[in-house]
């Protein structure tokens, strides 16, 4: 049982310390909108690979959060799709 939480709590540090990552570098990287849709793309394949059955979670909380940063650098995001503009 103890094993369980042991990579429980080793996924999850992964994934804070992941998400850290990706919020840097859009913060970092001046993207073009086929950029960050692929950069997102890869994102969210990443964290899937390691939560397969939380997609719904990845788009309420990182993909949001992912998204919002995008806009505050004048890329606009469907919440819940990938068409990426430009304003």
């Amino acid at each position: 049982m103890q094993e369980i939480f042991k990579d429980e709590d080793k996924k999850m540090k992964w994934l804070r310390n992941y998400s850290d990552d990706v919020v840097s570098k859009i913060q970092s990287t001046d993207f073009n909108e086929r950029e960050a849709l692929l950069y997102l793309e890869k994102v969210k394949q990443k964290i899937l690979e390691k939560f397969p059955e939380k997609e719904q979670q990845y788009e309420l909380i990182y993909g949001r959060r992912f998204k919002r940063l995008l806009s505050k650098k004048g890329l606009y995001v469907e919440m819940f799709s990938q068409k990426i503009t430009r304003n």
